[in-house]
């Protein structure tokens, strides 16, 4: 997996250009046996989307070099090494815009004596910002900047999210970030209620009262970030936050993160115990056949 690339990738494959649904069956079979952990559902829909395109067979090609290109790239930077004491103790906020993110993000970070990084905040961020107009496309960047600061991390920090930053319409690239992200024990949503459509109304009136003029880019994407599911998946721990002030925020993060990881701790324990069981029973089993053997 480390010495291939997406070149040698394709060299390995018969694109014979005759059978356009062999071919493209082709290609995506050796995605499937390379990216081993891909789930076969994403192969089989890509599968089902390229069988019914109507695009000349070269143009499908093309598209899956670039995308396979693109996987080779994101697993490179998904797959690097995170200290555990960074996954362990880091606190990750995602969630629309207006969601109170920044706020109760900076006010942890306070509280916990934590450093604060904002993926929105381009002087914070100046040296990643720099590459955005070599990267064609705004995602490919935005997967790029978040994967790039959260695998740089070298101590506990406070990480708040653009509401865009944790919300990918590529099956794969959120595949792929959702590897990146779930390594972290503490990912933080923030939302105003559980109820979606009483969320968006509350958000677009905030929204109104900070950005006079129009706006209506900023509503329909804020409803798109909303209804996809993306950050429901990716939450350790959702926060609803209509009728809370910050501090009550806060406690209630930090009291579900203490009690999870309390959970975990006790679960560790538990399987301790179990195993020193097993091991024991072992033990006990092998010793009575051995003097069973020894006194026949």
């Amino acid at each position: 997996m480390d010495q291939l690339n997406s070149n040698t990738f394709f060299d390995k494959i018969n694109l014979s250009y005759v059978n356009k649904n062999e071919t493209i069956d082709n290609i995506l079979n050796e995605v499937s046996k390379t990216f081993v952990d891909l789930p076969i559902s994403i192969i089989n829909n890509a599968k089902e989307y390229y069988h019914q395109d109507q695009r000349s067979l070269g143009e499908i090609v093309e598209e899956l070099h670039n995308q396979i290109t693109r996987l080779f790239e994101m697993e490179k930077l998904v797959n690097k090494e995170i200290p555990t004491d960074v996954l362990e103790n880091s606190y990750l906020f995602i969630g629309p815009m207006g969601a109170g993110k920044s706020t109760v993000a900076s006010t942890l970070a306070k509280e916990k004596n934590l450093d604060l990084i904002s993926l929105d905040n381009r002087e914070q961020l100046s040296n990643l910002y720099k590459l955005s107009d070599k990267i064609k496309d705004f995602k490919d960047f935005e997967f790029y900047l978040t994967s790039s600061v959260l695998t740089s991390l070298q101590r506990p920090s406070v990480v708040d999210f653009g509401a865009g930053h944790s919300v990918y319409e590529s099956p794969i690239m959120f595949y792929e970030m959702s590897k990146l992200i779930k390594k972290f024990n503490n990912v933080i949503y923030l939302i105003p209620s559980e109820n979606k459509e009483e969320s968006i109304s509350l958000l677009e009136e905030r929204i109104k009262l900070r950005n006079p003029g129009n706006i209506d880019k900023k509503l329909n994407d804020n409803r798109h970030f909303i209804n996809m599911p993306c950050n429901e998946n990716l939450a350790t721990t959702t926060i609803y936050t209509n009728n809370k002030n910050v501090n009550e925020i806060n406690n209630e993060i930090l009291s579900r993160v203490n009690n999870r990881k309390l959970k975990r701790e006790q679960g560790g324990f538990v399987d301790y115990i179990i195993i020193s069981l097993l091991v024991g029973f072992v033990i006990g089993v092998v010793a009575a056949l051995s003097y069973v053997f020894i006194r026949g």
